[in-house]
């Protein structure tokens, strides 16, 4: 198994001498980005959207991989087939067919280029872990470890805050780095959005208090409604809706996760969270909401998020109206 920098990952794609198989790993989703970019830029070229095929581990079937890396390439000598959450893809395929999930990742056709991505660190300690690791070693898979960056982002980020005259507290900057979700883009738009928020002065000393949002929302907490005065300022409420929305969405899929039975409670609540708080409120959800009813509440959000949007900035009334629909579900 080699192990490659993402330098030394960038100067394998011009040399045209990366493995079948790589296994991107670490925490830095935005760098894992930028590297699929340059494998679309250096590998496939003008040629990448009729080579590029995209599975999802958690609902991705053996067949579908097997189909995506059997498919012959479009005017290209190579396709690429990216699987996301490998590991999650491996826990649940392994189980049930193991030599036939192991020729997958390991034996396909020379013309498909297989990514795998494991977002975070893989457990020293986990047998599956191991047995991944093992047998993709085996077939000279190429890892790429994607870590040691966050630092360099976390200084950005204070940079910026202290820059525009906002107290750097690191509660606030790890809630922007986690719900950008490593992408630079959006890590910028939410920055842009909290500075304009903050810079109403006092009132930035309340927003560590949003990551207890869903926990009020799942609560029926009413005291959800005076967070709305801090927000109103150049439509700074919207993302009070993001909050909730982005928070829905991890309980939904949650939810789906135990129907399905694919994983302990436990479980599927670290997969899809990090911060003890949302970890907290994703308890409540479940125990209040049912999947329907999540559904129902997600939809409301969205709505709402749509209207405040295309619309000028309402009324507070209106805002608190919004609110309290919210917190009736």
């Amino acid at each position: 198994m080699k192990s490659l920098s993402p330098r030394e990952f960038s100067s394998r794609i011009k040399k045209g001498t990366l493995p079948s198989t790589v296994f991107f790993m670490g925490e830095e989703g935005l760098l894992m980005e930028k590297a699929l970019q340059r494998i679309k830029e250096g590998v496939l070229g003008e040629s990448w959207e009729l080579n590029w095929t995209v599975l999802e581990g958690e609902k991705a079937s053996i067949s579908q991989l097997e189909e995506a890396l059997s498919t012959a390439p479009f005017a290209s000598p190579k396709r690429v087939v990216v699987l996301r959450e490998a590991l999650d893809f491996w826990k649940t395929w392994h189980k049930r067919e193991s030599e036939r999930t192991e020729r997958a990742l390991t034996q396909h056709a020379p013309h498909s280029l297989l990514i795998l991505i494991h977002l975070g660190e893989m457990e020293e300690k986990g047998m599956e872990e191991k047995i991944l690791l093992e047998t993709l070693q085996r077939s000279g898979m190429a890892v790429v470890s994607f870590t040691g960056k966050r630092e360099a982002l976390e200084n950005w980020v204070k940079k910026r805050l202290a820059k525009e005259g906002l107290p750097v507290q690191q509660e606030v900057v790890d809630w922007l780095l986690d719900v950008s979700q490593g992408k630079m883009a959006l890590l910028e738009r939410e920055l842009e959005k909290f500075v304009l928020w903050g810079k109403k002065g006092e009132d930035v000393q309340k927003i560590p208090s949003l990551w207890d949002v869903p926990l009020m929302v799942y609560k029926g907490d009413l005291r959800l409604l005076s967070l709305l005065e801090d927000l109103m300022a150049e439509k700074g409420y919207l993302y009070l809706f993001r909050i909730i929305s982005s928070s829905l969405v991890r309980l939904a899929a949650v939810q789906q996760t135990l129907e399905e039975g694919r994983e302990s409670r436990e479980e599927a609540i670290r997969r899809v969270s990090r911060h003890p708080n949302e970890r907290k409120a994703l308890e409540v959800g479940l125990r209040r909401l049912t999947p329907a009813k999540t559904v129902q509440l997600l939809d409301r959000v969205m709505e709402a998020e749509i209207s405040l949007k295309s619309g000028p900035l309402p009324p507070a009334k209106v805002l608190e109206k919004l609110i309290a629909q919210i917190l009736e579900v």
